[in-house]
């Protein structure tokens, strides 16, 4: 009996769910979205979890009963197990609790029913949770999501952008909504203190969106841009554009990264790329072979260019490269600055 199963067919099972889920909740007019968005969310991340274990060869059954039949863990246990397995870029606290929160919308949904006005901020934990999934992915399995599905969620609507905890405030108290509403809502609000207190990143339990429609040209600065960009005469392509803190999104500078050539310890991430260690030499080629410094996913600089930061996004391309192309760009960078120095110098004997 194997117990590990294969979490290659989890993972794929997994990220199947994951574009189900997407793929009800964005149908414009479709009766029980909510319900069956999050029951498929729900299938995703503990397929997700159990793939996370037995990749690391965890069992993901429970102790065999006397004639009983083998049962895999719960979504609940699956998430315990796998707390020590948890990838260090991904808070496990606000995951987890995001999780919990899903979980008890949709087991509500199974047995009973939930509260309409739960309707209202539903996205914001789905989004969250869909965000978390590709990253746990990413950091797991070095396979980004993005390039197999669309994970975009952005209901439009003619009402205002809410702010779920806002929202959910007057719920948690005194106002007239049914029991499991309360709940949800105390639960929600509680979670989010204990994740700040914990000094935790909340946006791991809850994404809080602020959504503007308006002219791109006209936008200097926003969290989040939908607008519609009149450049092309004819095309009149819609453009999503959102801004997030480069400390979270871009946290890796060179040095965090690149390993020392005298083999300090703890220095940099301690990455093989290539078949040797990354060193500062190896990574400035690789950065400038793919223009990673002009693609966002992977670069940020501030205005003045004298700060540079790097994604995680970054780390697994670079580790997804051949030992081919690393050799190949290290040799096409070198040759490229040996012909810049010799332009310099033609300019100066000139000067």
């Amino acid at each position: 009996m194997n117990l590990y199963g294969s979490y290659r067919a989890l993972l794929g099972n997994a990220i199947a769910a994951l574009s189900a889920a997407i793929e009800i909740y964005n149908k414009p007019r479709i009766s029980y979205r909510e319900e069956c968005s999050v029951i498929l969310l729900i299938n995703a991340w503990e397929l997700l979890l159990k793939a996370v274990l037995s990749k690391n060869r965890r069992r993901i059954y429970y102790p065999k009963l006397r004639n009983k039949p083998y049962r895999t863990y719960s979504i609940d246990d699956a998430l315990k197990k796998v707390e020590p397995l948890f990838p260090g870029s991904v808070d496990y606290l606000p995951t987890a609790h995001n999780i919990r929160l899903l979980k008890l919308y949709r087991d509500n949904a199974i047995h009973f029913y939930n509260d309409s006005i739960l309707d209202t901020v539903l996205y914001s934990l789905a989004q969250t949770a869909i965000v978390n999934f590709r990253d746990v992915v990413v950091a797991v399995f070095d396979r980004d999501v993005v390039k197999e599905i669309t994970v975009s969620l952005l209901p439009l609507s003619v009402a205002p952008p809410v702010d779920p905890i806002q929202f959910l405030a007057p719920i948690a108290g005194k106002c007239r909504t049914s029991i499991g509403a309360k709940e949800f809502a105390g639960s929600l609000v509680s979670m989010v203190q204990e994740t700040e207190n914990c000094g935790f990143d909340a946006g791991r339990l809850l994404t809080v969106f602020d959504v503007h429609l308006a002219s791109v040209k006209k936008v200097s600065s926003a969290d989040l841009v939908v607008g519609i960009d009149s450049s092309q005469v004819g095309k009149g392509r819609i453009v999503v554009h959102k801004t997030q803190d480069p400390n979270i999104t871009h946290p890796l500078r060179e040095c965090d990264i690149v390993s020392r050539k005298n083999g300090s310890v703890n220095s940099g991430l301690g990455l093989i790329i290539g078949g040797s260690p990354l060193t500062q030499h190896p990574f400035r080629a690789l950065t400038w072979k793919y223009s990673a410094k002009a693609n966002r996913q992977y670069c940020w600089e501030d205005k003045s260019g004298q700060v540079t930061r790097y994604s995680r996004d970054y780390i697994s391309f670079l580790k997804r490269l051949s030992d081919e192309a690393v050799d190949e760009a290290i040799s096409q960078h070198k040759a490229w600055m040996k012909e810049r120095a010799r332009q310099r110098k033609s300019g100066a004997n000139r000067d």
